[in-house]
């Protein structure tokens, strides 16, 4: 069974500069046509954007991150635009090179201040964030009340913590975003998109439990923001889960051999 989903397109008419080049890990460049763009969640740096652009003659749906100055009274700051949009980047091919699991598609644009990014999504699934700023509410979609793979799924997204830690990866709790499916029961994923808070340190095993805790945390927010608390209340069942590979994880990483 398919959910309904109320989320719809707009065109957003004539763009100022619909023509960007954008820049991928290898320095390759290209050059892409923003067709259309819908504004729909923002952050401490940026502002994200559906966005469907046009190369080669055919049309894509992706995701746009424009940076800002988010301190708009101070322009003295409006250098820190390109740093963010450049520490992104960089973060990106540091998670990348880690094998952590990361969008395909991250490029940044010519002028250093917008990211191209891969979307979650399409007609088949949905992508929410884990700080509540996108989320199925805003999204005009009702809240989950069943998960198909949710130990599958803890599994892998605390493994995750750890695998990033062992590659001395400290990841904070906003960094994920969430690929669910539009199929009830849904199936979800969990994809490392938000590149803004990824630093490079030494792997300790104190920074494994760090990121286990940040996920842990995630999870939590993410469970407060999309999951459905009525009954039956699947979303105690949700938090009870999460607990239980929490522990689980902890575990690991008290075994893993970091010091």
């Amino acid at each position: 069974m398919k959910k309904e989903v109320y989320y719809t397109r707009m065109n957003t008419g004539s763009l100022e500069n619909p023509n960007i080049s954008f820049r991928k890990n290898t320095g390759k460049e290209t050059i892409v046509k923003i067709i259309s763009e819908i504004p729909i969640a923002e952050g401490s740096f940026g502002k994200i954007f559906d966005t469907v652009i046009e190369k080669g003659g055919h049309q894509k749906r992706f995701i746009v991150k424009k940076y800002f100055n988010y301190t708009p009274d101070l322009p003295k700051y409006n250098y820190m635009v390109k740093e963010s949009t450049q520490r992104a980047f960089h973060n990106y091919i540091l998670a990348k090179n880690a094998g952590l699991k990361v969008f395909p598609t991250f490029r940044i644009s010519e002028d250093g201040e917008s990211i191209l990014m891969t979307t979650g999504f399409s007609e088949n699934q949905t992508c929410v964030g884990s700080n509540g700023g996108l989320n199925l509410s805003t999204l005009e979609q009702l809240p989950i009340e069943e998960i198909e793979n949710l130990d599958k799924f803890l599994t892998d997204f605390f493994a995750e913590g750890l695998k990033a830690a062992q590659k001395g990866i400290d990841v904070f709790r906003d960094v994920f975003f969430f690929i669910l499916s539009n199929d009830v029961p849904t199936k979800i994923d969990f994809v490392i998109g938000d590149l803004d808070n990824l630093k490079k340190v030494e792997p300790t095993k104190n920074l494994a439990r760090k990121n286990t805790e940040q996920i842990k945390i995630s999870l939590i927010d993410f469970c407060d923001h999309n999951v459905a608390h009525i009954a039956p209340n699947f979303a105690e069942t949700f938090l009870k889960r999460v607990e239980y590979y929490y522990k689980q994880s902890v575990n690991s990483v008290n075994s893993s051999g970091l010091k």
